[in-house]
């Protein structure tokens, strides 16, 4: 006579399968939390790998100069290293076919101007803008200064090209609607040095602050 009824096996039976299922669903589950932890790795590696990338096109060099400097005249870092990076390519023997010079291409006569104000003409020679030193602490205080003068990021950027034109836009009802922002920039080099300023300061932002 047999030890269980049918009855008993089919309950057995469809016990087991249940916890087959059981355990299969709980595997499925670990699988694709698995899954899941391996994409945002294989995401987070993909942006760590394209950042490094981007740091190759966006550097800080000079970084002791730039951030004495920031501090000195209340700048953002990230706009130094975009003017910089626009201006020379972080290259302090660059100099234009107008004879700018060094890391921040300050013009001679810039400069000369500059050291009047700052009570400090004859101490240095024009050869000194190749120091990127001199350049980046000469090329802030004019930055600031135009920032100061104009009162916006956006014209003392383009004042750093163009010089006090900017004045002349501002008070041009086509060039400016209120006389304190730049709703466009006649000079085609100095559009396009404000715009590509600006993209290089965000680059900057987004990497490192």
């Amino acid at each position: 006579m047999p030890r269980y009824s049918d009855k008993g096996r089919r309950r057995r039976n469809a016990g087991r399968k249940s916890n087959k299922g059981k355990k299969l669903i709980v595997w499925l589950v670990l699988a694709a939390i698995f899954a899941a932890a391996v994409i945002v790795i294989a995401v987070n590696l993909n942006s760590k790998s394209a950042d490094d990338l981007r740091k190759v096109s966006y550097p800080r060099g000079y970084s002791e100069y730039v951030d004495k400097a920031a501090k000195e005249y209340e700048l953002d870092p990230a706009l130094i290293y975009a003017v910089i990076r626009t201006e020379s390519g972080f290259d302090p023997d660059a100099e234009s076919a107008v004879g700018a010079r060094g890391v921040m291409q300050m013009m001679p006569s810039s400069f000369e101007w500059l050291m009047e104000q700052r009570g400090e003409s004859g101490k240095y020679t024009s050869d000194d803008l190749f120091d990127p030193g001199v350049c980046i602490d000469y090329g802030c205080y004019l930055l600031k200064y135009f920032y100061d003068y104009y009162g916006t990021e956006q014209c003392a950027v383009a004042a750093y090209n163009a010089g006090f034109a900017v004045g002349d836009w501002l008070k041009d009802p086509n060039c400016s609607s209120d006389g304190v922002t730049l709703d466009v920039i006649p000079y085609p080099e100095t559009s396009e040095y404000v715009e590509r300023v600006e993209s290089a300061k965000k680059a900057y932002t987004e990497l490192y602050y």
